[in-house]
């Protein structure tokens, strides 16, 4: 079964698009009116329950204290892992709040075979061997994650790396291009996202 985050950052009309019938619906805080929205509804709505609009949910919810030591997002997120599913997309997991939008990256290695999704991009967290679907003509971006990073090899991007590192902090991984609809990364030391940018 799949797991579907939707917190409460930036959340479009395409969300619709990613949606299945059989997905475990999991809205942190205010993700639920994003979700409702649209016409998608919650398994279950987790959080403080301090920026939801609506008072009166009537779906199953857990409800944590406001002065608590995790974010909405985070708590959601452990739910999921909980619950073991075998993807998590997630949404709305970035937006206007900065400090939110990168802890919320930084909380993608905690949880196997997931992805934050918005209406531009796609962020995966990979420390081995890694393969992107997508288009030909795709950004593909390699930033790495606490320290530098090896790729040992690459296919299907027309920058080709074979045994590149890439240092934390700088800008070597940015921009490179898809050249067939997958691409394959091998990481053999260190982690990185890999941002896959649609514009």
């Amino acid at each position: 079964m799949r797991g579907i985050i939707i917190c409460g950052g930036n959340v479009g009309e395409y969300i619709k698009d990613y949606i299945k019938p059989d997905d475990f619906i999991i809205c942190a805080d205010s993700g639920y009116d994003r979700a409702t929205a649209f016409g998608i509804k919650p398994s279950v709505v987790i959080g403080d329950m301090d920026s939801t609009s609506f008072s009166d949910i009537p779906f199953e919810k857990i409800t944590y204290p406001i002065r608590k030591d995790y974010t909405d997002s985070e708590l959601a997120i452990n739910y999921a892992k909980e619950k073991g599913f075998d993807t998590v997309l997630m949404f709305g997991m970035v937006g206007s709040r900065m400090d939110h939008s990168l802890a919320n990256i930084t909380l993608l290695p905690g949880i196997p075979n997931a992805v934050i999704i918005d209406e531009n991009n796609e962020i995966y967290y990979a420390d081995a061997k890694f393969s992107l679907s997508g288009n030909k003509g795709d950004t593909v971006s390699i930033i790495p994650f606490m320290g530098d990073c090896l790729v040992a090899r690459s296919r299907g991007l027309d920058y080709p790396l074979s045994d590149t590192e890439i240092k934390c902090g700088t800008t070597l991984g940015v921009s490179n291009v898809m050249t067939e609809n997958l691409c394959e990364i091998e990481i053999e030391k260190g982690s990185a996202f890999i941002i896959r940018s649609k514009d």
